[in-house]
């Protein structure tokens, strides 16, 4: 056997955004195919391993985390890896975002390394992904407002998510505890999109189709009297929401059921953990309704909870599609690997 010689491909994160890593309708696209190909067993998706520099969920808020997130995605992908992010609050004070990631792309077959990318456009770009999905599936036909509590990057993403899966979208309100920042947001993404993107007061989340919580809160910021009757309402942090709004809702779905009650962070993951709510309760994974195989939404008149909790496959998919375009048009920076 002669001398074995590998490379290995390096993009950094300009790369990555200008190879499509920061498409948000391809980004969707990515999401609904890689959910239905979980829904069919064609993905392994390992526990997250989380390396908490807390002891407690809010000590945890300062000193910050770095999750490993295994995973590997078949179907057209057919591609294994990692992704391996940081996140630190107290990063904002030096200037500097919050989480950072890097993602790592494995041949399936020889299990060798293939690409190391940054990763943390893509998993801004994923999360937001998944909760245009959610609107896609579950908001009521024409949903026309749309109202977030919280005006960081995640709530930016999710708001270009929410415009790809929900076109008829016209109003969203936005509301954050710093008000200028409120004010900044709205500001910044009217021009972005061309819609009208209002700071408002959280009174307002009453009147709309859809509520997303994007924050940083370790306590509940809505409850189900907040809603409107029919609404779609997207858990994308953690402990955002009270118990009643998951009680009461008329349907409960999450992304990957096992992955929330492992992470334990969210209303329902707290109620399923404590023994008062059970598996029978949930009415499914958003997969199995795009797959077809259990209802979603049946009636405007439904209000619907939704809890995603994200998963390493979700950026897996999305880099292997950023790593075979890079291939394609011979960008990034090959390394002398073996």
């Amino acid at each position: 056997m002669g001398e074995v010689k590998l490379d290995l491909l390096y993009l950094n994160r300009d790369e990555v955004i200008e190879l499509g890593g920061g498409d948000m309708t391809l980004a969707v696209k990515d999401m609904e195919d890689l959910l239905v190909l979980r829904e069919n067993g064609d993905v392994r998706v390992p526990d997250k391993v989380s390396m908490n520099f807390g002891k407690t969920i809010a000590e945890e808020k300062v000193k910050g985390r770095i999750n490993s997130m295994p995973g590997y995605v078949g179907g057209d992908y057919d591609m294994a890896g990692m992704k391996w992010i940081g996140s630190n609050p107290g990063n904002l004070a030096k200037g500097l975002p919050r989480a950072s990631a890097i993602t790592i792309l494995n041949d399936p077959d020889t299990k060798f390394p293939l690409a190391v990318m940054d990763g943390t456009v893509i998993s801004n770009t994923r999360t937001g992904a998944i909760g245009g999905v959610a609107v896609k599936y579950l908001a009521k036909k024409n949903a026309g407002t749309l109202f977030i509590f919280g005006a960081g990057l995640i709530a930016e993403y999710m708001l270009l998510a929410a415009m790809v899966g929900c076109p008829s979208l016209e109003t969203v309100y936005v509301y954050d505890l710093v008000k200028e920042r409120t004010d900044d947001f709205a500001e910044r993404m009217t021009e972005k999109l061309g819609i009208s993107v209002i700071s408002s007061e959280k009174e307002m989340a009453k009147e709309c189709d859809i509520v997303v919580t994007a924050t940083g809160a370790a306590s509940p910021v809505v409850d189900f009297c907040d809603l409107a009757k029919g609404a779609l309402y997207i858990n994308f942090g953690g402990f955002e929401c009270t118990y009643d709004m998951v009680s009461k809702s008329d349907k409960r779905f999450v992304d990957n059921w096992q992955a929330v009650k492992h992470r334990n962070t969210s209303a329902i993951a707290k109620m399923a953990n404590e023994g008062i709510f059970e598996d029978s309760e949930l009415s499914g994974e958003l997969g199995a309704v795009i797959a077809g195989s259990i209802p979603g939404r049946t009636s405007d008149e439904e209000t619907i909870y939704f809890n995603c909790v994200g998963m390493g496959i979700e950026d897996i998919a999305i880099a292997t599609r950023v790593y075979r375009k890079a291939l394609a048009e011979k960008k990034g920076t090959m390394l002398k690997y073996w």
